[in-house]
């Protein structure tokens, strides 16, 4: 009988060692197998909770196939089931109308390895093994059995988790490595936050990932960009916190007046502030509520370990925009320089082409601005490129794009607008420009009034390629100022009054 018991073991060892992925498959495999040798009609796996006294069932094998169950059974302090648990052997239940036996099974917890291999915390299993004929008991050879099976499977559980720890181990590394690059490479490219978020959300698995910056000027927390566990990248544009203490919850993470990262209440959230030396950076938040998965320990200590890169990243990242911006627009009037207001211009003039949409290009020229800055110096100079630069950009449709071309002269390229559309709007910026008054210290005149001059050619009215429109509204502005300035006239206008009067 001992050797035919070793056999089985040995057999059972050979088994649980085959190539099985993961413990669940190994608990399915264990138990189908434990239930053949034993001769059960069905076997229950449960997990046990000593805290709570509670016994969880996990999985049922019964008729050759194993599947989940959700069941709770509290074990009360006077059970002889509870003795056995807490002090090991063999219980058969007297409950029931069949014999029922349990057998506990324990094995420590793959991360409670303490330096010096000491064993700090165990987990523990149960199994119930049921015959469904009354007459049909456990022998004592059947017990011992029994006994050493669960052993074997405990042992085989605990390899199980051990590696598929390692395994994340492995995968958590390649990951930081692999963002580490990412975010090295970030400042260099126009997609860097959707770079780390999406190497955030890939490398970890989580169901969301979200990214929200502070606006420092505005006193708020924005929101950027969400990425899903499927790949999809959405604005979050249009989520705007105020950072004040008590408007939002966000809002107390990144101000610090909360000092946890992970959510009091469910542990399938976390919440991770961006900070590079004390400079408030943003927020990451990234969660499970769709799997309701548990986020890992250790994903929350590599995620804090990594917030420093992360924040340093994003804050380069959201540097070498503003490096960008600064060398696209004018700092005193905001308008687009003249470099990027070409490259533009160059873009909508290819689509215009190639789509035969029509483009309207109006060129401004402030009268009398040299007059301006030599009686009333450079500052007023200034104020004048400032209002007179406010009026344009309020005064235009979204897909209307101004440049400041240099000294008092700006352009507007116009998409998609037709003669009768810059007309309108050259005669509002005419009338608006008129209105302003800007006052005057010490001197004769209490204030400064101004007044532009505007040429308009359009595409391909009158004109068949991009040189040629700039020149035609070169003209046009160039009869303006002949007559004195303050008005604007199309190109087309003035050849057909021309025709007219030859």
């Amino acid at each position: 009988m001992l050797e035919q018991s070793t056999q089985i073991l040995y057999e059972f060892h050979k088994e649980l060692n085959s190539s099985i992925e993961g413990p669940r498959e190994l608990l399915s495999k264990g138990l189908s197998t434990i239930a053949r040798h034993l001769k059960l009609d069905q076997i229950f796996y449960f997990q046990w909770e000593p805290k709570s006294s509670v016994l969880s069932l996990q999985l049922v094998w019964r008729g050759d196939y194993c599947m989940e169950l959700e069941e709770e059974i509290y074990v009360p302090d006077n059970s002889p089931l509870l003795s056995v648990l807490t002090m090991g052997g063999i219980h058969i239940s007297q409950n029931l109308n069949y014999p029922a036996m349990y057998v506990p099974l324990k094995w420590p917890q793959p991360d409670s390895f303490a330096p010096g291999g000491k064993k700090r915390s165990m987990r523990y299993g149960v199994l119930r093994m049921e015959r469904l004929k009354k007459s049909w008991s456990f022998s004592t050879r059947e017990k011992e059995l029994a006994r050493g099976l669960a052993d074997e499977l405990a042992h085989n559980i605990m390899q199980s988790e051990l590696d598929l720890m390692h395994g994340r181990q492995v995968r958590r590394l390649t990951a930081l490595t692999d963002l580490t690059a990412v975010f090295a490479s970030s400042m260099r490219s126009d997609d860097n936050m959707k770079f780390i978020l999406q190497g955030i959300q890939k490398y970890f698995g989580f169901d969301r990932v979200r990214l929200y910056l502070v606006n420092s000027r505005d006193q708020k927390l924005k929101g950027e960009l969400s990425t899903d566990i499927q790949g999809h990248v959405r604005s979050l544009s249009h989520e705007e916190i105020p950072l004040l203490p008590g408007t939002h919850r966000f809002a107390d993470i990144v101000l610090g007046s909360e000092s946890t990262i992970v959510d009091k209440y469910r542990d399938s959230v976390l919440y991770l502030p961006l900070t590079v030396q004390g400079k408030r950076v943003g927020l990451l938040v990234v969660d499970n509520l769709i799997s309701q998965q548990p986020i890992e320990r250790d994903d929350v200590l590599s995620l804090s370990s990594f917030a420093g890169q992360i924040a340093l990243a994003i804050d380069n990242a959201m540097l070498f925009e503003e490096v960008q911006e600064l060398s696209q627009y004018d700092e005193l009037t905001g308008l687009p320089l003249r470099r990027f207001f070409n490259q533009r211009f160059a873009e909508e003039m290819y689509r215009a082409e190639r789509f035969g949409q029509p483009m309207a290009f109006i060129w401004i020229d402030i009268d009398k601005f040299k007059d301006v800055n030599d009686t009333y110096g450079h500052q007023m100079g200034d104020k004048v490129l400032k209002e007179v630069s406010r009026v344009i950009m309020s005064n235009l449709r979204k897909i209307d794009f101004p440049g400041r071309y240099g000294g008092d002269e700006i352009q507007i390229m116009l998409p998609q607008a037709h003669a009768a559309d810059a007309r309108a709007i050259a005669r509002r910026l005419d009338e608006e420009v008129k209105e302003i008054k800007i006052p005057v210290q010490f001197s004769s005149e209490p204030e400064v009034r101004v007044t532009i001059s505007q040429g308009i050619a359009t595409f391909p009215g009158d004109s068949a390629s991009a040189d040629d429109l700039l020149k035609k509204a070169d003209e046009a502005l160039y009869l303006v100022k002949s007559r004195g300035g303050g008005g604007f006239a199309l190109y087309g206008e003035i050849e057909e009054n021309n025709a007219q009067n030859s």
